[in-house]
């Protein structure tokens, strides 16, 4: 996070979740170790099939200023890091419905009287979640007693989840509140 407040007489007014604040995860993993063949006294090859599950729910974002817009008067409407300044909150923000083309209710801010700072707080909205799921093949070949090779075969997000990042943040810009951006598809 940001190490500046947006008013530094009115620090309580950032307190808030940190940016990396994902309220629920769930991570759970296995490993099978399939049958293996043996032949003359020795281990031709061992397969084993391992799974890694994640689930989260989505992490914290605040709607901000755009960066060109110097609202609050104090010079550093863009620290360079992320402190923007920020608009009024003015209704409901949250929608019990999000899509990707209208994450939260965007007529919920406005920007403030020019030379104050916004009343929105930090990270008062939540982005999307995540679950994927990830595979794994693996065959161990003995060669010598000391010496292995493994042959691998992953898929990560096996079943090509689409994951979307967090929405456009910044009241006024091009698609504010939509999401157009997604995380990795499937990779194998």
């Amino acid at each position: 996070d940001p190490n500046f407040p947006q008013d530094s007489y009115h620090v309580d007014n950032d307190r808030g979740r940190s940016n990396f604040d994902a309220r629920q995860r769930l991570t759970a993993s296995g490993s099978w170790l399939l049958p293996s063949l043996r032949a003359a006294g020795k281990w031709l090859s061992v397969f084993s099939l391992n799974g890694i599950l994640t689930l989260q729910t989505g992490r914290p974002f605040t709607v901000a200023l755009p960066a060109d817009l110097d609202n609050s008067g104090t010079g550093r409407a863009n620290l360079g890091f992320g402190a923007n300044d920020r608009p009024n909150l003015v209704g409901k923000a949250q929608l019990s419905n999000p899509t990707a083309d209208r994450w939260f209710n965007t007529s919920a801010f406005a920007i403030g009287p020019k030379g104050t700072f916004g009343n929105a707080g930090r990270n008062i909205l939540d982005g999307p979640g995540l679950a994927s799921f990830n595979l794994s093949l693996l065959k161990t070949v003995a060669i010598r007693e000391s010496l292995s090779v493994q042959l691998r075969a992953e898929s990560f997000n096996l079943f090509n989840r689409t994951n979307l990042d967090l929405p456009n943040n910044f009241l006024g810009g091009a698609g504010f509140g939509a999401i157009s951006t997604a995380q990795n598809p499937r990779h194998i």
